[in-house]
């Protein structure tokens, strides 16, 4: 960070019922903070960083960030629709549990052990992504796009609606359950019949 002064520091502050949207935030260091229920809705975090912070009941929708760090990162029943994530600083530290990601982009990112637990993560694009041990149980993959993944060891157990092609991901001891594991049978080229 460019200046850590007393008033861009916040240390094991709590956010409640703040509206911060579509404001400009520059040169903040959120350490073990917790924001409830707040708006942050198209807000612009440029050289901030967030370090065990948790987002509860939050609207976090088409946040930006430039030269921005997330590590060890919780957000709860909350709204993170559109974010591209490509352009915060890796590696990526942010678990979602019960929240909407919706069109979000986590192009390139380095997420390894991201928990996206009973989650809507429909068309979110985790494409050339690291997820190794990530965790997807019981979320809604709908159109997600996973493209040249690493999603070895991950647990997809429960998740729904997901279109994966064995071809151009890394698959290795990932774990998924029927009757959703039947999609991989649709990505070969073979023929089935009753």
């Amino acid at each position: 960070m460019k200046n850590q002064g007393d008033e861009n520091l916040h240390d094991h502050k709590k956010f409640n019922n703040i509206v911060w949207e579509e404001k400009n935030i520059t040169g903040k260091v959120f350490d073990h903070c917790t924001f409830n229920k707040c708006s942050l809705k198209g807000c612009f975090f440029e050289d901030c960083s967030f370090e065990k912070c948790v987002f509860e009941e939050c609207d976090l929708s088409l946040i930006k960030f430039k030269d921005s760090s997330f590590s060890g990162i919780q957000i709860n029943h909350s709204k993170a629709i559109g974010i591209v994530w490509y352009d915060a600083d890796n590696p990526l530290s942010v678990n979602f549990n019960h929240s909407r990601i919706s069109y979000s982009s986590f192009f390139g990112k380095n997420c390894k052990k991201m928990q996206v637990v009973n989650c809507v993560a429909d068309e979110a694009d985790f494409t050339n992504c690291n997820l190794v041990q990530a965790n997807f149980s019981g979320t809604d993959l709908k159109n997600a796009i996973f493209s040249n993944t690493d999603i070895s060891h991950a647990n997809f157990v429960g998740a729904i609606h997901y279109s994966i092609n064995l071809q151009n991901n890394k698959t290795k001891k990932a774990t998924f359950s029927l009757p959703e594991a039947l999609c991989f049978l649709y990505n070969l080229d073979i023929v089935i019949v009753d």
